[in-house]
């Protein structure tokens, strides 16, 4: 009996030891397993990483130049408009100084009526003036005479 024993502790030893082995080497084969799909995994990451990142460089130059299209055409926008703005202050201030002129020789030619009609009336006066004086040379001149004796010589 003990030799069953002893036989039997025997085999259940090597049966552990053959368990064991089988479980080191089914563990060995997980580990490797999971180590190759980790890898794997991994490897499949770093290539969408690698996907991802070129085409958000690829989106970023489309953005950047979008928004530098963008920028030109506003500033395109922006000078015509300046220059929009500059012909019609342009044409506004040509405008002011035509109607300026066209007061100026309004008022020139009303004033040089009007110094016309004065050097008419003042020639006029003048002509009143020695009207007056002559008729009152001749008024003069004949009461003198009057008062003045005729005297025989």
């Amino acid at each position: 009996m003990a030799e069953q024993d002893a036989r039997r502790a025997a085999e259940g030893t090597s049966a552990v030891a053959r368990l064991l082995e089988v479980a080191a080497r089914n563990a060995d084969e997980l580990l490797a397993e999971s180590r190759a799909e980790a890898a794997s995994i991994a490897a499949k990451a770093q290539s969408d990483a690698d996907r991802l990142t070129g085409s958000s460089q690829v989106q970023a130059e489309q953005l950047k130049a979008s928004a530098s299209a963008e920028a030109d055409r506003v500033l395109a926008e922006a000078h015509a408009e300046a220059e929009r703005v500059r012909a019609e202050l342009e044409e506004a201030r040509a405008e002011q100084s035509a109607e300026l002129d066209r007061q100026r020789a309004t008022v020139l030619g009303d004033l040089a009526e009007q110094k016309a009609a004065l050097e008419a009336e003042v020639a006029r006066l003048q002509q009143v003036e020695q009207d007056l004086r002559d008729r009152m040379r001749s008024y003069l001149t004949q009461q003198l005479a009057q008062i003045e004796p005729t005297t025989p010589r």
